[in-house]
């Protein structure tokens, strides 16, 4: 379905990066038909070096001879994108974005025009093919436009879903805290583990093993974290002791208000775009 696409990526930061990689990966798409711009010609040439892609220096020039074009972009840096592409907008390029924050009505007020568009929040771990890509739709994106940006971002996800434009600031913002969260805390463990007197490399693979495990275990489980916990948590004995410092720490309520300040964060973006 992608084959015989040209697919332009705007922006070539991390997260244009692991798409660009997927999509080479599947081989679905040639390298040679992935487009990346950026403001920094050695980064397209690490690029280009890397992956096989194309760049260029102007988002306009890659808009025109795209297909499907992803805009990778900040949302601070959003607006001055879509003034380079608006003079050469068509209808027959599907336009995608994976900006936090901004919602779908923003592009169209900036746009101006009836184009097909896809609101999109990429999986943190494209680059193992894991996790989830959720899709919001404007009103002109048929059928076959849906099979196209799934198929793109198949390349990076285990899953895409669909979902109503209003609830993906939150998909968007848990997603990533949680990830965030699991990262803090792994880096706190390894430390913790040479504190003990583990070796780092030992330190490092065993708070691995046991956050995976952990996960694993919730997954086939038919009981709450919190019945889990209370299980390993022996009256008097060690880890009973250790989760006790964790709530007098407040880690509970840390993480949650870490979730709910993501959000702020999102609600933010939406307000300074002028949509709300």
């Amino acid at each position: 379905m992608l084959e015989n696409k040209r697919i332009g990526l705007l922006g070539a930061g991390v997260m244009a990066e692991v798409i660009a990689s997927g999509l080479a990966r599947s081989k679905l798409v040639q390298p040679a038909d992935i487009v990346m711009t950026h403001y920094r010609q050695d980064r397209l040439d690490e690029l280009q070096d890397r992956l096989g892609v194309e760049g260029s220096l102007k988002n306009r020039e890659a808009y025109e001879r795209c297909h499907i074009v992803v805009l990778c972009v900040r949302p601070q840096a959003m607006t001055t994108v879509l003034d380079e592409i608006s003079p050469v907008l068509r209808g027959d390029v599907l336009l995608v974005s994976i900006a936090a924050g901004l919602p779908i009505s923003f592009y169209e007020r900036r746009l101006g025009r009836d184009i097909p568009f896809v609101r999109a929040m990429p999986t943190f771990f494209g680059r193992i093919k894991a996790g989830t890509t959720g899709l919001a739709l404007n009103r002109h994106t048929s059928a076959e436009h849906l099979a196209l940006v799934s198929r793109l971002f198949d390349t990076v996800s285990a899953h895409v879903v669909v979902m109503p434009e209003d609830e993906i600031d939150a998909f968007t913002t848990f997603g990533s805290t949680t990830t965030a969260t699991v990262y803090v805390l792994l880096d706190a463990l390894i430390t913790a583990g040479s504190l003990v007197g583990l070796r780092h490399q030992a330190s490092h693979s065993r708070a691995i093993e046991q956050v995976v495990a952990a996960a694993q275990n919730v997954v086939a489980s038919d009981k709450l974290p919190s019945q889990l916990l209370d299980e390993i948590c022996t009256p008097g004995g060690v880890t009973v002791e250790g989760v006790k410092v964790l709530e007098e720490k407040a880690m509970r309520g840390t993480v949650i208000e870490g979730v709910l300040a993501a959000t702020e964060r999102a609600r933010d973006l939406r307000r300074a775009s002028g949509t709300e």
